[in-house]
């Protein structure tokens, strides 16, 4: 084989593994109640209202408080964003504990 086929054999591989990794279903929509049940690093969706937001490190770290009708959690994002007291987000993280509380760290934000 030439340069040019392994090279294209690579290439392909590449793209059709992004195309699978693309595919991954996200996961169903959880109540924050419902979090203690899933283990730690879980990709885990919540749907709540923003009732705190807290940054640090000159805006380059931020805590939002989200609520749902079960209770509050800690969603933890490496970005500033400009959100309103009750605004109501989706979030997509993982799970992970600090202090013997559950929180999230935010893959994406809706």
């Amino acid at each position: 084989m030439n340069l040019k086929t392994i090279s294209l054999i690579i290439s392909l591989s590449g793209i059709s593994l992004l195309l699978l990794l693309s595919l991954t279903p996200e996961p169903e929509l959880s109540s924050i109640q419902d979090l203690k049940t899933k283990q730690i690093y879980e990709k885990v969706k919540i749907q709540g209202q923003v009732i705190n937001q807290r940054s640090y490190n000159n805006d380059t770290f931020n805590i939002l408080q989200i609520k749902d009708s079960t209770g509050k959690i800690d969603v933890l994002l490496e970005k500033k964003l400009s959100l309103n007291q009750n605004q109501t987000l989706i979030v997509i993280g993982k799970i992970t504990e600090f202090q013997n509380n559950i929180q999230i760290i935010a893959d994406e934000i809706r």
